[in-house]
């Protein structure tokens, strides 16, 4: 969930459609690719499912369009919450379970924070100069995360 494991480029190229030349620096996730295509093809979607993605296709078009992703959660490959961004401010909550050898030792928790405006490589955790930020991004990542979860749809199986 640091930058390295998750800031990958897109590059994209439509003639008459994107600018040449244009950069994008905004939060852009793959949930984001049914609601950006939708856009681009003036298609619409379900009004009785929910979409978590954000259009942004006004981004590739240059055009004015909706605000972009000002919040995005990190889980873990196990699906287990683990941080949050917020505009320029990246929280991070890391847990360390115990090994199989003492497995009655409570998980550790390691609270990071950085500023990615300044600090893109995540080099300095300034979680200790701003402990009201730590805490109000903290509330805001578990109740995100709770949303997410009484929200979530049962996952489809094929029957046989």
């Amino acid at each position: 969930t640091f930058e390295g494991g998750q800031r990958v480029p897109c590059v994209m190229w439509g003639p008459g459609r994107i600018p040449a030349g244009t950069e994008c620096h905004d939060v852009v996730a793959t949930i984001d690719m049914l609601p950006t295509i939708a856009g681009l093809t003036n298609s619409t979607l379900p009004a009785d499912h929910r979409i978590d993605g954000i259009d942004m296709s006004h981004k590739l078009l240059g055009t004015e369009g909706a605000a972009s992703r000002d919040e995005y959660l990190y889980y873990t490959s196990q699906g287990e919450i683990e941080g949050i961004r917020q505009g320029q401010w990246k929280l991070l909550a890391k847990v360390k379970r115990p090994n199989r050898n003492n497995p009655s030792a409570e998980p550790e928790t390691t609270i990071h924070l950085f500023d990615l405006d300044a600090d893109v490589g995540e080099k300095n955790d300034v979680s200790l100069e701003n402990p009201k930020l730590v805490a109000q991004l903290t509330k805001r990542m578990h109740e995100l995360d709770a949303e997410i979860t009484a929200q979530a749809r049962e996952a489809w199986f094929k029957k046989p």
